[in-house]
C-alpha cells in the first residue's frame, strides 16, 4: 500500500495538496478535483483550458478605425461600413482627378437598377467614358451624369447665359434653349465627328451622308484655278459611284499581274486627246507645184544589190524632241525623208538631203509614242503609244485620219503590204489584231501567246507572219489565219523584243535578251541557224533595233551603253564600234536604202544622228 501510495499522491511539497491548489494570477488555466475513499489512495483530476491569453486592455486598440488607402482592393479586417463611408483624409492632390485619387471606383451601401436597352459597345464606351473623364451619357433619362466641366471642355462648348442647370449631378440642355453652344471650330484642333449612337440614321448600316454643299458666296471667293480644280474632285467622285462597265472589269482581269507596268487603264470617259500639226519648212510645195514629200529631181530607189561600206563619222545631228527619240524610219524606197518618235508624245518628219530640216510635226499622243511604221507608199504611217491609242496620219497634210484603241497598250504595228488599207498590231493583252482602218473593224484576231506581243515581221513574200513574245517564244502564221503553223521555243531561247527583216527577205535578225543577235533562215523553211550568232555588245534588257545592210554584207545594231556595233554578216566577226549616244542607250538604228554607207540612229539622250 506504501507503494501505491506514494505512487499516486504524497506529502510532498512538489504535489498539490488534495483539497486544491489556490492562485493569485488574474486567470488559471488549470483546475484539479480530488477523487478516492477517504484515507486511502486518491486520483488528482485536472482540466485544461485551451483559449489563448487574451490581453484585455487591445480589445480597445482593435476596435480604433483604422487607415485604409483609397486605391486598396482588399480588406484584411473587418471593417464598420462607418469607416468605408468616411470622407477621404489628408490634404487633395492639386493635379489629380478626383476619380484616379479614388482608384476609380467608390464602393456604394444600396441604389438600384433601370432595365435599359442599348448594344453592348455603348455601354463599354459609356462605362470607359465615366472611369477616364468622369461623366458618363444617360440614354434613359438624356443628359450627362458625372463631370460636367470635363464633358463641356471635351466637346467644345460653353455657357454665355450663366452656370448650366445641374441636378444631383445630372446636366441637361433645357428644350429650344442654346445654353451650350459650340466652340468655334478654328480655336479647335481636333474636330470629333458627331457620335455613332447605332440607330438608323446614324448607324453603321445607315445610308451615307453627303457632304456639305459650298454655298454661292463661299464659291465666288474662288480663283478660277480653284474652282477648275473642285469640278474635277466633283467629277472623279462622281465616276467612283457609277455602275458596273464590263469593258473596265475585263481589263482589270487581263492585266492584274503586270498592271504595275503599264500606263493607266481607260475608263468609260476616255477620250482620245485632239491631234495638232504643224508644218516648220517655208511652204508646202515647192515653186514647181511640187509637195514636200515628193522625193528631190534624180533620186530613184535602187536594186537592193549595191555595194555598200561601214560609216565612219557623224555628219548630223537632229535636234528637236523635248525627251528621247523611240524609233526612227526611212522614207520607203527613196529614203529622202526621216520619222522618228519620241517619248514626249509627238512623231517627226526630217529631211535628209539639202539643208536636213524639221520638216513637219505630229501631235496626237499624251504618253511616249512605242511604234512608228510607214505605209508601202509613204502617204500615210502608223503611231502608236503609252496613252493606248493607235493613230493612222496623213504625212503630207498631217491629218489624223483614223483613231484606233481596243484599251490595250499597242506595242508593235505593221501595214499588211499587198493591201494598205490592213495592218495588224500586237498588244499588251497577249494577242495580235488585224484592223481595216477603211471599214473601221477588227478583221482577224491570233491568240496564242501567253505574255505580251512585243513584234510582227513579215516574211515569204509577205504571205507569213512571225511574232515574238514575253513568254520566249516565236509563232509563225498564216495571214488572216488564227492557228499558228510553227511553234518555236527552245530551252535556250530568251524573249526577243526587236526583229529586223533582211532586204531580200532571206533572214530574220533577232535581238535576244542574252546579249546576242540571232539569225534564222527563213528560205524553204524557218529555222534558227545556230552558227550565226553575233555578240560583244550588251542591251541591258533594251529593245535595241538591228538593222541589214541593203546588200546584206553588214550587220548593225545599238546597245544599252549607247554604242554602235557593226558585224560582218557572213562570219559573224566585229569590223567596228562607235560612241554614238550618251544618258542612255542607242535604242533605233536603220540603214539607208539607196546612200551606200548612211546609217541613222536614235538614243534616249533626245538625238538623232546621221553616220557616213
Amino acid at each position: 500500500m506504501d507503494t501505491i501510495t506514494n505512487a499516486y499522491g504524497s506529502d510532498s511539497d512538489t504535489e498539490s495538496t488534495p483539497t486544491g491548489v489556490s492562485s493569485s494570477a488574474p486567470t488559471s488555466t488549470l483546475s484539479s478535483s480530488v477523487s478516492g475513499p477517504p484515507g486511502g489512495p486518491y486520483l488528482v483530476n485536472r482540466s485544461v483550458n485551451s483559449a489563448p491569453f487574451v490581453n484585455p486592455a487591445l480589445k480597445t486598440v482593435m476596435n480604433r478605425p483604422g487607415f485604409i488607402p483609397p486605391t486598396s482592393r482588399e480588406l484584411t479586417t473587418n471593417v464598420k461600413a462607418a469607416t468605408l463611408l468616411a470622407p477621404i483624409q489628408g490634404p487633395e492632390h492639386p493635379f489629380r482627378r478626383e476619380m484616379d485619387s479614388m482608384g476609380g471606383t467608390k464602393l456604394a451601401t444600396g441604389g438600384y437598377k433601370e432595365d435599359a436597352v442599348m448594344e453592348k459597345w455603348n455601354f463599354h464606351e459609356q462605362f470607359h467614358t465615366f472611369h477616364a473623364q468622369g461623366y458618363a451619357r444617360d440614354d434613359v433619362a438624356g443628359g450627362i451624369i458625372g463631370n460636367v466641366h470635363n464633358y463641356m471642355r471635351k466637346e467644345g462648348l460653353r455657357d454665355p447665359a450663366g452656370p448650366t442647370a445641374i441636378n444631383a449631378g445630372r446636366v441637361t440642355k433645357p428644350s429650344g434653349s442654346t445654353a451650350l453652344e459650340p466652340v468655334s471650330r478654328r480655336k479647335r484642333k481636333g474636330v470629333e465627328e458627331d457620335e455613332d449612337l447605332g440607330e438608323e440614321e446614324d448607324g453603321p448600316w445607315a445610308p451615307a451622308k453627303e457632304e456639305p454643299v459650298i454655298t454661292q458666296l463661299e464659291a465666288g471667293t474662288l480663283t478660277e484655278e480653284q474652282k477648275r480644280h473642285r469640278a474635277e474632285l466633283a467629277e472623279r467622285k462622281a465616276a467612283k459611284h457609277r455602275g458596273y462597265d464590263e469593258d473596265e472589269d475585263l481589263d482589270r482581269r487581263d492585266e492584274r499581274k503586270v498592271a504595275h507596268l503599264l500606263p493607266p487603264r481607260h475608263d468609260r470617259d476616255t477620250v482620245a486627246s485632239e491631234p495638232t500639226t504643224q508644218f516648220h519648212g517655208k511652204g508646202e510645195s515647192d515653186y514647181q507645184g511640187r509637195s514636200w514629200v515628193e522625193p528631190p529631181g534624180g533620186l530613184r530607189p535602187v536594186e537592193t544589190d549595191h555595194a555598200c561600206y561601214l560609216p565612219k563619222r557623224c555628219v548630223h545631228r537632229y535636234t528637236g524632241h523635248g525627251k528621247g527619240v523611240q524609233a526612227i524610219e526611212f522614207f520607203p524606197g527613196t529614203g529622202h525623208l526621216l520619222l522618228s518618235a519620241s517619248l514626249d508624245g509627238t512623231c517627226k518628219v526630217w529631211s535628209v538631203y539639202d539643208e536636213r530640216q524639221l520638216r513637219r510635226t505630229y501631235s496626237g499622243h499624251t504618253a511616249a509614242v512605242r511604234c512608228i511604221n510607214f505605209s508601202p507608199d509613204g502617204s500615210r504611217f502608223l503611231s502608236g503609244g503609252f496613252d493606248r491609242f493607235l493613230r493612222l496620219w496623213d504625212t503630207e497634210t498631217g491629218q489624223c485620219i483614223s483613231t484606233i484603241t481596243n484599251r490595250k497598250v499597242p506595242y508593235a504595228a505593221k501595214f499588211y503590204p499587198p493591201n494598205d488599207n490592213l495592218f495588224i498590231f500586237a498588244a499588251s493583252d497577249n494577242r495580235l489584231y488585224t484592223y481595216d482602218w477603211s471599214s473601221g473593224e477588227m478583221v482577224q484576231e491570233y491568240n496564242h501567246h501567253l505574255s505580251a506581243v512585243n513584234t510582227v515581221t513579215f516574211y515569204d513574200n509577205n504571205s507569213r507572219f512571225a511574232s515574238t513574245s514575253d513568254d520566249k517564244k516565236m509563232l509563225l502564221w498564216e495571214w488572216d489565219i488564227s492557228v499558228p503553223i510553227k511553234y518555236i521555243a527552245e530551252p535556250g531561247m530568251h524573249s526577243m523584243p526587236a526583229v529586223t527583216p533582211s532586204p531580200a527577205g532571206d533572214f530574220v535578225a533577232c535581238q535576244s535578251l542574252d546579249n546576242t543577235i540571232k539569225i534564222f533562215g527563213c528560205r524553204d523553211r524557218f529555222k534558227l541557224l545556230h552558227k550565226k550568232v553575233f555578240k560583244g555588245h550588251t542591251i541591258a534588257g533594251f529593245a535595241c533595233q538591228p538593222a541589214f545592210s541593203p546588200n546584206n554584207r553588214y550587220l548593225a545594231s545599238g546597245d544599252g551603253e549607247g554604242k554602235l556595233h557593226f558585224w560582218d554578216f557572213k562570219n559573224t566577226r566585229a569590223l567596228a564600234k562607235y560612241r554614238a549616244h550618251d544618258n542612255g542607250p542607242c535604242i533605233g538604228l536603220v540603214w539607208h536604202p539607196v546612200e551606200a554607207s548612211m546609217v541613222a540612229s536614235c538614243g534616249w539622250d533626245g538625238l538623232i544622228k546621221l553616220w557616213e
